[in-house]
């Protein structure tokens, strides 16, 4: 199976919904390229208030497909990767605040899913690695600019040179992560709750201005 990339509209939110339990969620090029689709249509939705972005039966995303980025056949490579940051960019587009919803491991593109988004709430059992390097690829520097805007230059060196790999705690500590919940379903409804009190305008003029922010420092 190639795994699925679900939309949900539910009350003006958008859940986004990675599955592919039996390899992790890991992406394949059919679910970036559903993302992309999902992405567009809820940028065409008027009135959305947030998007979440979470995956099936436990984990988050273990990043992209490791076969296909494998391929004897460059051209496939080259074009999976073009896909998949095509995507992630779209993402990091959308006006309304993105949230991520995290279980489970969090590896490489996963992070990077997660890092486009404006929130990110990961469970105790969370647990992150960027192991670029140990399948000889490189990340597009748009990517290492916002895992640096989280957490520093030192702490991203940790992840992207060292390989190591961090439990939620040390996540929320170093900033990968805004906050580590026991339900983080539950923290992630209480945002949306809020959310839906609001108007769009004003909370799309909110996300823009932090985000004008975060970019300016």
């Amino acid at each position: 199976m190639s795994g699925s990339t679900r939309l949900d509209i539910v009350d003006r939110v958008a859940l986004l919904t990675i599955s592919r339990p039996e390899k992790r969620n890991a992406m394949s090029g059919d679910m970036w390229q559903a993302l992309l689709r999902h992405v567009s249509r809820i940028g065409e939705t008027p009135g959305i208030v947030a998007v979440v972005l979470r995956g099936s039966g436990g984990s988050f995303s273990a990043g992209g497909d490791l076969a296909e980025l494998s391929s004897s056949d460059p051209d496939h490579v080259a074009a999976y990767r073009h896909l998949a940051e095509t995507a992630v960019l779209a993402l990091t587009e959308l006006a309304a605040p993105k949230i991520a919803e995290i279980d489970g491991p969090c590896f490489g593109a996963g992070c990077s899913l997660a890092l486009a988004c404006d929130v990110r709430i990961c469970s105790p059992a969370a647990h992150f690695r960027i192991p670029a390097l140990g399948h000889g690829l490189t990340y597009e520097p748009v990517f290492v600019r916002r895992l640096v805007q989280a957490v520093g230059p030192g702490p991203a060196g940790l992840l992207l040179y060292g390989g190591e790999r961090w439990n939620a705690d040390q996540a929320a500590a170093y900033g990968l992560v805004d906050k580590c919940a026991p339900d983080p379903a539950a923290a992630v409804g209480q945002i949306l709750t809020w959310l839906r009190g609001a108007s769009v305008e004003d909370i799309v003029s909110t996300a823009m201005s932090i985000r004008t922010a975060t970019r300016s420092r």
